[in-house]
């Protein structure tokens, strides 16, 4: 097991079969071709009979331009010039052009990453659950524990213009999760209740049908999965032919499941993260018997979020264990197998995340645990706070992030180093003290976080119990000129 003390972040002891450099190196195998291939996928998460959120998932090839056979001479040139200016986005843009074999958009734009703190956008006075960008970037959207739903023109990326709020019934707690569609046309939104809402993001269309899980729903939004406290995954294609449940799995022994995401485009691969600490891969053309292909094994509390990394192999998971850990369904362990392990169970009875500290062990690591790396530092309490792949666009999802129960985002790389930490708290206090011309005790719980899919700007989504909860942070670039 070898640690960073630095920046808290661990690599598994896994590494062994999976070396770090070719983790390091798993960004590479991100599928570029010359046509630009896109498809969505939408995705419901419920809580039995309460729906607890709605995504969507949506990957584009990346398009990698070709390197040109150059001269030594002007390789070295190259090479100078690149170590000489690296940090300079104006130098970076003029070797761009003058040589444009050996600069890519992922190549440019990982050097640029969010590292201020930020500015406050918005305060809602109210808790906010989820925010998000929408596939393109020219969205962003919010929903609170007031009912409502905050849909945000961002095509100019430092001005938040709302174009709508949607007003949903009331529910249970919150509305937990709102998701738009790729066309930016329609948004789906739920609280914890059975009923999923749909309506138009237009500002000058009203529509609004709340319905049920096996209800009917408009043809456009294709295909959704839901996971539900009895430990069940539902599934269900929305056709003109099928509009009823298609899909029912026992999953997780009749606990919650927190999370479920398709695997890639393809959606034939499926993940699903549950409160019994596993997370269950699914291959939907091979489930006559109703059994997962395998089992993600490592987490010793249960799952609050399972991100995609789009390409049917990796995933990443957050955890009440207080971890995060990176995934290659390679690893798992097959479910035969599984069923035949006497797994013990490391959970702490009776303990909940949503209002005591971790009483655990850190850095205890399961003895059977197959993931490829795991990252320590973040405080995953009191919510299900989420986590992230980088963009592909422009990162090339070299960089994982995740929320805090602590009021930070941290950004880290495949590796297990933590690149950056922002300081969402600090953001805030100091907006307060130029309204109010003092500072204050701010404590932030960063829920959730959105890396803009083309520019190095993160948007992080916090609540707390102050008069500044629900509060949306936007953090830049700054350079090493400015």
């Amino acid at each position: 097991m070898t640690s960073n003390d630095s920046n808290n972040s661990e690599i598994s002891d896994n590494v062994i079969y999976f070396p770090a450099e070719q983790a390091a190196g798993i960004t590479e195998e991100y599928n570029h071709s010359d046509n630009s291939n896109e498809s969505n996928t939408d995705i419901l998460l419920m809580e039995s009979n309460s729906i607890l959120g709605f995504f969507q998932f949506h990957r584009t090839a990346q398009k990698e331009e070709s390197a040109d056979n150059e001269s030594s001479s002007n390789s070295s040139l190259r090479l100078n010039a690149e170590k000489l200016f690296s940090k300079h986005a104006c130098h970076q843009l003029m070797l761009r052009e003058l040589l444009p074999g050996r600069f890519s958009k992922v190549s440019f734009g990982k050097n640029f990453k969010p590292n201020t703190n930020g500015k406050v956008m918005i305060n809602y006075g109210v808790r906010a659950y989820s925010g998000q960008y929408s596939q393109d970037g020219s969205f962003f959207y919010t929903c609170c524990q007031d009912f409502r739903v905050h849909i945000y023109d961002t095509t100019n990326p430092n001005v938040f213009k709302e174009t709508k709020t949607i007003t949903g019934d009331y529910g249970r707690w919150t509305i937990t999760d709102a998701n738009l569609s790729l066309d930016n046309q329609w948004l789906a939104y739920t609280s914890i209740t059975p009923i999923v809402y749909l309506a138009k993001t237009d500002p000058n269309d009203e529509f609004q049908i709340p319905l049920d899980f096996s209800g009917q729903l408009p043809q456009e939004f294709g295909e959704l999965i839901g996971g539900a406290n009895d430990g069940r995954i539902y599934g269900r294609i929305i056709s003109l032919l099928a509009r009823t449940v298609l899909l029912q799995l026992n999953g997780h022994n009749s606990v919650d499941v927190n999370s479920v995401c398709f695997a890639d485009d393809s959606s034939h691969i499926l993940f699903s993260g549950s409160d019994d600490a596993y997370i269950k891969v699914w291959d939907r053309r091979s489930m006559r018997d109703g059994k997962e292909s395998g089992v993600l094994v490592g987490h010793t509390e249960g799952i609050t979020y399972v991100a995609t990394k789009g390409d049917g192999r990796y995933c990443l998971s957050n955890s009440k264990d207080q971890t995060m850990k990176l995934w290659d369904i390679r690893m798992m362990i097959s479910g035969e197998r599984f069923d035949k392990m006497q797994l013990e169970d490391y959970r702490i009875p009776d303990w909940d995340y949503r209002w005591n500290h971790y009483l655990g062990d850190r850095k205890f690591k399961h003895p059977q645990d197959v993931s490829v790396m795991t990252y320590r530092g973040h405080s995953v309490l009191k919510t299900l706070i989420r986590c992230h792949f980088s963009p592909s666009n422009t990162t090339g999802q070299r960089f994982l992030y995740t929320g805090s129960e602590d009021g930070r985002v941290r950004i880290f790389s495949i590796d297990g180093r933590l690149v950056q930490s922002l300081n969402v708290v600090e953001a805030i206090q100091d907006e307060y003290s130029l309204q109010r011309r003092n500072r204050f005790q701010q404590e932030s719980v960063i829920r959730d976080v959105s890396w803009h899919p083309y520019l190095p700007i993160m948007t992080s989504t916090s609540w707390s119990d102050t008069a500044f909860s629900g509060v949306i942070v936007q953090h830049s670039y700054k350079g090493p000129d400015n």
